[in-house]
């Protein structure tokens, strides 16, 4: 192993519907600047001001800030200014704000296909239950206006 690898950022090769389900929100959008984050152990961080196109997962604003490494060898964005990506974000240790990197980042199509895929029933019976119970009523209703009328 050379030093570039010793230094490289190594994603989890997880699926992308387990990727969203795992993180506390997700959204499309662009980098509209950065800017130094505040220096945490030593660690160099950025803040990357997101314009928020649409939102996947989660409550987010028109525009979010989310702190990142700087350095893409240490997991940071791989992102350039203006560009469409789709993001995938955490709380960070106080809840506050949010902190993501290039392990959240992954293609529009697949973030799209990842939050319409579902485990649940596409039955959807509780809907079923209220829908036959109003048909019944009108049914009575009508049975008695009905007898009304002879």
């Amino acid at each position: 192993m050379g030093t570039g690898d010793a230094l490289a950022c190594t994603c989890a090769n997880v699926p992308a519907r387990q990727r969203l389900d795992a993180a506390d929100a997700a959204f499309i959008g662009r980098v509209l600047e950065t800017r130094p984050a505040p220096s945490r152990d030593g660690v160099r961080e950025l803040v990357y001001v997101f314009t928020v196109d649409n939102v996947v997962k989660g409550e987010i604003g028109a525009t979010v800030e989310v702190e990142s490494p700087a350095d893409p060898a240490a997991c940071g964005f791989e992102l350039e200014r203006e560009e469409t990506s789709a993001i995938l974000l955490r709380r960070d240790v106080d809840g506050e704000g949010w902190v993501g990197g290039l392990c959240g980042q992954m293609a529009i199509g697949e973030l799209i296909a990842a939050s319409e895929e579902t485990d649940e029933s596409l039955v959807n019976w509780g809907g079923i239950v209220v829908g036959l119970g109003v048909l019944s009523v009108l049914a009575l209703l009508l049975a008695r206006r009905l007898r009304a009328r002879r």
